[in-house]
């Protein structure tokens, strides 16, 4: 199993003690408290709290997170988690000089797989797309479709214009576009990432820029797929109005179960025809595109 985070174990644990389907997060399950009780909320997996809560490790979490726990009512109400909130703190407090004397699981980190490569700001260079330009942190950077570890696609044939290794260029291009196709039906724009057949990623959050032109998107999506025939809306824009000049960056989290789903390849697909020109409405004018989450 892979664990991004120990919230996402809490996450899951009392999702599942709920009996729902629909994914909870701490916070909201904190927020139902406030007027139900443990026995309505869990109902007959409510002994199953307490013995599920310490495969959390809380202790891993920073302090501020835990300082917003204990004063929760998922504190005030359920014994298992206020204690295991203070010990985690007590933990904090103590610092790294006596964690020998914690030899629980619940005091270790877990073994992962992934790679946290987390936004910080926009063009910055801790997305997959650049980590891949480095080879996965072999050597100093080269674009990743020309040493071929990533492959970028568009939904019109590549031109000056359309040129794939633009995309991940790092450099500002003035004009910079998928044009569109008929796909199932409809009309759409896309450009493409497919992170290669050894790697997954689970995203969290994209970066996108503006080429020179003033065609700005309005209404697209960013979509998921692990074989690049089906497809998973990650986040759907519509009449989002964040571009409005050229060469401007904008960023969006991934939030919810869709960031938690890994996916191989990646695409930024236009829905609805542009702001700023007529005839040229379905390009999707962008000439930069970077994505995070947890890589492997």
């Amino acid at each position: 199993m892979t664990v991004t985070s120990e919230e996402r174990v809490l996450d899951a644990i009392l999702t599942w003690c709920m009996g729902t389907c629909e994914t909870f997060y701490w916070t909201s399950v904190d927020k139902l408290l406030r007027t139900s009780t443990p026995e309505q909320l869990f109902g007959k997996r409510l002994s199953a709290v307490g013995t599920l809560l310490p495969f959390v490790r809380f202790p891993l979490m920073q302090l501020p997170m835990l300082k917003r726990m204990e004063r929760s009512n998922l504190a005030n109400r359920i014994q298992a988690f206020r204690q295991l909130v203070a010990e985690a703190i007590e933990f904090s407090h103590a610092g790294q000089w006596t964690s020998t004397s914690y030899e629980c699981e619940r005091f270790q980190h877990r073994r992962s797989s992934y790679k946290e490569l987390q936004y910080i700001s926009d063009g910055d260079s801790n997305g997959v797309i650049y980590y891949a330009g480095t080879s996965f942190g072999k050597h100093q950077w080269m674009n990743p479709v020309l040493t071929k570890n990533i492959t970028v696609v568009a939904s019109s044939p590549n031109s000056r214009h359309t040129d794939p290794k633009a995309l991940v260029s790092k450099n500002y291009q003035g004009t910079c576009f998928a044009g569109p196709c008929i796909e199932d039906g409809k009309k759409l724009s896309w450009w493409m990432v497919d992170i290669g057949k050894d790697h997954q990623l689970m995203c969290n959050c994209y970066t996108v820029r503006q080429d020179g032109s003033t065609t700005f998107m309005r209404s697209w999506v960013l979509q998921g797929s692990m074989d690049g025939r089906n497809w998973t809306s990650l986040r759907v824009h519509d009449g989002d109005a964040t571009i409005c000049h050229p060469g401007q960056f904008a960023s969006w989290p991934i939030v919810g179960p869709p960031a938690l789903l890994p996916f191989r390849f990646f695409r930024v697909a236009l829905t609805g025809p542009a702001a700023g020109s007529v005839s040229n409405a379905w390009n999707l004018c962008i000439c930069f595109l970077e994505l995070y989450g947890y890589f492997r």
